[in-house]
Formats: structure tokens, sequence, C-alpha cells
């Protein structure tokens, strides 16, 4: 399995995906994700992203006139942060070096931290990352890229003049 699939939760092959990982873990993981899916908004789907020792979703709740806010959670066990689990809010770049996206509320959990549930490490820190994110999906006024942008002290797109404008500088973390 070399090339990322997308589809719903219960086509990954976890076991395939953590082979360190045991049932308890991706029950744990189904049962997060199964809450993530209960508390999006209506018509907001939630589709997985896997490929080897990696499980993603990008939640996009706003994306409108050139604006966009999402919500990114990341359990990976393969690179720098191996045995992780990430979690995000991307929000659309307003500002004159127009970054195109800035990363806000960035969380890690790494599993090697929790020594005390080695034996269920991933689907404790799934978990602990999707309470966070269900309560973003639950609340409403998380649902705008001007809440974000405020918490940050973010310009919105648009709101500098046109000849503060740069080029795109790709993504950075605020």
């Amino acid at each position: 399995m070399t090339t990322p699939r997308r589809g719903r939760l219960d086509d990954a092959p976890l076991e395939q995906l953590f082979p360190d990982s045991g049932e308890d873990d991706f029950a744990l993981v189904r049962h997060a994700a199964a809450r993530i899916a209960e508390a999006c908004p209506p018509g907001i789907p939630v589709e997985w992203e896997w490929g080897p020792e990696s499980l993603s979703t990008e939640i996009t709740v706003y994306d409108e006139a050139g604006d966009r806010l999402s919500f990114l959670l990341d359990a990976d066990c393969s690179g720098e942060f191996c045995d992780s689990v990430y979690l995000a809010v991307n929000v659309a770049c307003g500002c004159a070096e127009r970054h195109t996206t800035h990363v806000l509320d960035a969380d890690t959990v790494l599993l090697t931290e929790l020594a005390d549930y080695q034996a269920f490490a991933l689907g404790f820190a799934f978990d602990l990352m999707a309470q966070r994110l269900t309560g973003w999906l639950k609340d409403e006024g998380t649902h705008t890229p001007a809440h974000w942008r405020s918490k940050a002290g973010l310009p919105a797109p648009g709101s500098l003049p046109s000849s503060a404008q740069g080029r795109d500088a790709g993504v950075i973390t605020a």
C-alpha cells in the first residue's frame, strides 16, 4: 500500500497502517472517528486519507470567496514525528506576503510520551485530539476564519491594499 487512499474510516486497514498497535487502539480510533462524524455540521462530510503508517482527515468548515478554514487531524508513525497524533487549524492567509495558509492552534501528542498508556497509546492520543476537534466542530463560533484570525492577530484576505499584497510564500505556522 504505497499510494494514499481516501474513503470512510471503516475502509482503512488500521492493522496494516499501524502494525505495532493493537485492537484496543483501533477500537478507540474507530470510536473517536464516529464522534468526529457526529459532530460535523450538516452537509460537511468526513473523508479519511491513509497511506503507509498514516491516517488523516481534513474537514473544511468554511470555503467561500477565496477564504477557507479547515481542521486537520493526522496520526502518523512514519516520519520525523514518528508515532504521533497531530491536530491543527488551517486558515487562508491575508498577509502582505500571502503565505497561502496559516496553521493555528497546532498540537502534537508523541506516543512515546504516553508510557502509562503503552498498550493503547495510539488510540489514547487519537481520542485526545478528537475531543478537541469535536469541540471545535460543535461550536459554530469556531467555523469562520475571522474567529481564528482574530485570536492570532492575522489580517483577512483582501483586507490589505493591493500594493501591499505580495507573492505566495507557502504555509506558515502562526
